[in-house]
């Protein structure tokens, strides 16, 4: 199964802080590889400067079990086979809000 943009994933933590960590899916079917590798934002509990809190206005169906921030600065590639559920959609909106911010960190 291919994740949409906008889908928040379950998936295994890389930096091995849990075994497994929410995080948003920026890319859209366009991406290479789509539906083996996708670009996602870590998503956290920890409230920081420029995070996008996850409001329930931000969440198109689903939910998160405690009150969460997406990282715009914290993005990684997951590979299909460490996802393990779809909890959750965020609005297009949440997507280029957390996109727009990035930007911020990548323009010369």
């Amino acid at each position: 199964m291919a994740y949409p943009r906008g889908a928040i994933v379950l998936a295994t933590d890389p930096f091995g802080n849990a075994p497994k960590r929410p995080y948003v899916v920026l890319s859209n079917s366009t991406h290479p590889f789509h539906g083996q590798e996708y670009v996602a934002a870590v998503i956290t509990t920890t409230e920081r400067h420029n995070a996008i809190e996850l409001t329930p206005e931000r969440i198109e169906r689903g939910s998160l079990p405690r009150r969460s921030f997406v990282s715009p600065w914290s993005v990684t590639t997951l590979k299909d086979a460490v996802i393990d559920t779809q909890p959750a959609q965020v609005t297009g909106e949440t997507v280029d809000d957390t996109r727009r911010e990035l930007n911020k960190y990548l323009e010369g």
